[in-house]
């Protein structure tokens, strides 16, 4: 995997918005700490522009096709960093020319929706930033790590990360390469050019606003897809406010929630694989940035579990 250059001061970092709408003043925080960083932070040409068709998307098709193209291949930029995830990414995935970009590879930043783009970037073998995007989820507390581990990723060269046990992981060792992201889009993505490859890897897992039989469903088609015999190690990132409100009242705000873990269990329990349940990556306010393509070393025990980058 080929990894983009790390950013220096000055360098420029380009917001786009490839999936839903963003309003005016929902951004200025996340500007604000770009410039506090020392970087040059750049709004696409669409930015605030919305269009509806059974969806609030950021503009139509063709302008956010634009704006990511234009971030692409934008000689200065050095960064991308996605403003929000929702829906979107994927109905402008094959029509953006990665050419230039592959030529001259930047950082691409972002979660959820965005796991489109780590999924296709991870057949064009590039490194990208798993974590926050640039707007916050509402009514959601940040943690300082959730940023400080970005502003790491984009500057220096290894990720470290240790984590307490979780009462159902499995223990082991595993190295290979990061992968994954959102459960619902890399559902979405199979079968086509954008599907990951997922032999020799480390799988990563997260989702939010799912059916618990929906997310049985999802994990039934990674199953029967050869992912569980493939994987060298598995993580698992937040599920929250999963299923009904009324019908999970005990745990609809959980970060971690303990049904859509036991439902993930039955799939893991006998894996021969480590697994890292509660992961702090996902739509919650602890989000570690993860480096997808970057070869690590997951050592999960009784006690702990450890994630290092080792290329």
């Amino acid at each position: 995997m080929k990894q983009p250059n790390h950013l220096k001061e000055g360098d420029k970092i380009a917001i786009v918005a490839p999936a839903k709408r963003i309003l005016y003043g929902e951004l200025d925080e996340g500007i604000a700490l770009i410039k506090e960083w020392g970087f040059e932070p750049i709004l696409s040409p669409n930015m605030y522009k919305e269009h509806n068709f059974g969806y609030a998307y950021a503009g139509t098709d063709e302008e956010r096709l634009s704006d990511f193209q234009w971030a692409l291949d934008h000689p200065e930029i050095k960064a991308i960093w996605c403003a929000r995830g929702g829906y979107g990414s994927v109905k402008i995935i094959d029509d953006l020319d990665f050419t230039a970009f592959l030529a001259n590879p930047k950082w691409i930043m972002g979660y959820s929706d965005i796991t489109v783009f780590h999924a296709h970037l991870s057949r064009l073998k590039i490194q990208s930033l798993h974590g926050v995007t640039l707007k916050k989820l509402a009514g959601v507390d940040y943690q300082v790590d959730s940023y400080n581990s970005m502003f790491n990723a984009l500057t220096r060269d290894k990720m470290v990360y240790e984590i307490a046990s979780h009462p159902l992981n499995n223990t082991g060792l595993a190295t290979g390469e990061l992968i994954g992201g959102n459960l619902s889009m890399i559902y979405s993505l199979m079968g086509s050019s954008s599907a990951i490859d997922v032999q020799g890897k480390i799988l990563v897992l997260e989702d939010w606003f799912e059916n618990w039989y929906a997310v049985d469903r999802m994990l039934m088609n990674l199953k029967r897809n050869g992912f569980f015999d493939k994987i060298s190690g598995l993580i698992l990132g937040s599920f929250t406010h999963m299923d009904i409100e009324n019908e999970n009242l005990a745990h609809y705000n959980h970060p971690f929630d303990p049904m859509t873990y036991s439902i993930i269990h039955t799939f893991t329990q006998h894996l021969k694989v480590p697994v890292a349940f509660q992961f702090p990556c996902g739509h919650i306010g602890h989000h570690l940035t993860l480096k997808m393509g970057a070869k690590v070393h997951l050592n999960v025990s009784a006690n702990s579990v450890n994630l290092q980058q080792i290329q």
